[in-house]
C-alpha cells in the first residue's frame, strides 16, 4: 500500500512539472517537440517567403502554397507518431483528466450565460405578450387615440376641510330631525303607567302629576308631579320618568296599611306613619279593624302593630280599646280564628308574636280567654277571672282623663261663647 502511495504522489509531481512547461491550443496540450515543429515551420515560411519574386505570377504563388503546406503535413504526422511512441499511458491520462478540468470549470460559466440569454429573450417578449392579451402597456396609455396625454386618477386625501363639512351636515341632519320632533305628534305622550298603587288609585295619581297623554314630551315638569303627588299622605317616594319617546312612568312607593277605622260604614287605612288617609276609603285587608282608639293610645297602637309579624297581623280581625280603673290600657282582640285575647297595649306586640305556639299549646278550643295583660294564661269561660273579664270589657267604655278634661274645656268655651253673644244683642 505504501508503494502505491508513493507511486501516486510521483506520478502527481511528474504531472504537475509536466503541466508546467507544456502549452496549450484549445483543449490538446504541445509538448517541446510540437514546439520546435512549430518554430522550423516559421523559419520554412520565412525564408519561402523570401525567395518569392514580384514576377512570379498567381499560379506559381498558389503552387508554393501547396508545397509549403504539404510539408507541414507531413512533418506534423511524423511528430505526432513519434508523441505516440514516446507517451505513456500515465501521461495520455493525466492530460485527459487535465482536459476534463478546464471543460467543466467552463461550462458554469457557459450556463450561466445561458440563463442570461433566457432572461434577455423573456423581457423582449414581454410587449408581445401585453398585445395579446389586450392590456396597455404605460407607453400605450400615454397617449390617446388623437394624440392627447392621458389622464392619470389622483388618490382622495382626507383633509381638515373634509371633516368640517361632515361635521356641518351632521349637525344640520341632527337639527332637523329634532325640529321635526318637537313640531309633530311624534313628541306626544302616548301612554302613562303607574307603579307601585295600591291604596290610592290611578285617577287621583292623573289629577296629581298636572299631565296627561297628548301633552308634549318636553313640556312635562317631573319635579312639580313628584311634589304634587307627595302631598297625599299615603305616599312615601315618588319618581316620574319619562321613556322616551312616547311614554311616562309614574313609580309610587305607598306606606303600609297597617289597621282600619270605621266612619259612617265606611273604612279608611290607617298608614304606618299614624296618618289616616281620609277620602280614599277602601276595604279592610291584611289588618284589623280598631275602635275607640284617640290621641296617646292611638299612636301606641300604631307603635306596637307595627312591630308585629304580617302574617300574624293579618290574622287579626278587631281590636277595642277597653279601660278599666285597674287597667287603663287593656285592648281586647278578637282573632280571624274566633279566639279572644286580652292585652296591654304597651307590650301587646312583644307577647303577640308568639301567638302561633300559644295558639297550638291549647289546641282546637275556643272556649276561653288568652289573658296577656300581665303574663300568658289562657282562661276558660265557666271560671271567674274569665266571667270577670267578660263582664268588664262589654260594658260601654269609659272614656280616658284627659279626653274628659278636654271635653270639660270645649263646655267652658261654649258657655263663654254665648255670654259673649248675650252681651253684644243687649
Amino acid at each position: 500500500m505504501k508503494k502505491d502511495k508513493e507511486n501516486i504522489n510521483d506520478i502527481k509531481e511528474k504531472l504537475k512539472k509536466r503541466r508546467q512547461d507544456t502549452e496549450y491550443v484549445g483543449y490538446t496540450a504541445k509538448t517541446p517537440e510540437q514546439k520546435k515543429d512549430r518554430d522550423k515551420e516559421q523559419d520554412i515560411k520565412k525564408t519561402a517567403a523570401e525567395q518569392k519574386k514580384p514576377a512570379d505570377s498567381n499560379e506559381q504563388k498558389k503552387a508554393k502554397k501547396i508545397s509549403v503546406n504539404k510539408e507541414a503535413d507531413k512533418n506534423k504526422a511524423s511528430k505526432n507518431k513519434e508523441r505516440s511512441e514516446k507517451t505513456s499511458p500515465h501521461d495520455e491520462l493525466a492530460l485527459k483528466i487535465e482536459h476534463y478540468k478546464d471543460f467543466e470549470e467552463k461550462a458554469p460559466a457557459d450556463e450561466n450565460s445561458k440563463s442570461k440569454n433566457k432572461n434577455s429573450r423573456k423581457k423582449e417578449k414581454m410587449p408581445k405578450d401585453k398585445k395579446r392579451t389586450g392590456k396597455k402597456t404605460p407607453a400605450d396609455g400615454a397617449a390617446n387615440k388623437e394624440g392627447k396625454p392621458a389622464k392619470v386618477k389622483k388618490k382622495f386625501e382626507f383633509k381638515r376641510i373634509h371633516m368640517y363639512t361632515g361635521i356641518v351636515v351632521l349637525l344640520v341632519l341632527l337639527l332637523a330631525t329634532l325640529l321635526w320632533y318637537v313640531f309633530s305628534s311624534a313628541s306626544d305622550v302616548k301612554e302613562i303607567n303607574f307603579e307601585g298603587n295600591s291604596l290610592v288609585t290611578e285617577t287621583e295619581l292623573e289629577e296629581r302629576i298636572g299631565f296627561s297623554t297628548g301633552d308634549k314630551m318636553f313640556s312635562i315638569s317631573a319635579g312639580k308631579a313628584e311634589e304634587n303627588v307627595e302631598l297625599l299622605p299615603v305616599i312615601e317616594e315618588v319618581s316620574v320618568e319619562r321613556d322616551w319617546p312616547n311614554n311616562v312612568t309614574v313609580n309610587v312607593n305607598e306606606y303600609k296599611a297597617i289597621a282600619y277605622i270605621n266612619s259612617e260604614d265606611l273604612y279608611f287605612p290607617v298608614l304606618e306613619n299614624s296618618r289616616i288617609q281620609r277620602g280614599y276609603p277602601s276595604a279592610p285587608r291584611n289588618a284589623p279593624i280598631i275602635y275607640n282608639f284617640e290621641g296617646e293610645e292611638f299612636d301606641a297602637l300604631v307603635t306596637a302593630l307595627n312591630e308585629i309579624e304580617v302574617d300574624i297581623l293579618a290574622s287579626i280581625s278587631e281590636i277595642y280599646f277597653r279601660p278599666t280603673d285597674n287597667s287603663m290600657r287593656r285592648i281586647h282582640v278578637f282573632m280571624n280564628d274566633g279566639q279572644e285575647i286580652v292585652a296591654d297595649y304597651e307590650t301587646f306586640s312583644d307577647k303577640m308574636n308568639y301567638y302561633i305556639g300559644i295558639r297550638q299549646e291549647i289546641g282546637d278550643e275556643t272556649g276561653g280567654i288568652i289573658d296577656m295583660e300581665v303574663g300568658t294564661s289562657y282562661l276558660p269561660y265557666d271560671s271567674a277571672d274569665a266571667r270577670e273579664i267578660k263582664d268588664n270589657i262589654y260594658n260601654e267604655p269609659s272614656q280616658v282623663g284627659y279626653i274628659e278634661d278636654i271635653n270639660e274645656a270645649l263646655d267652658g268655651v261654649r258657655s263663654a261663647l254665648g255670654d259673649i253673644d248675650g252681651a253684644s244683642e243687649e
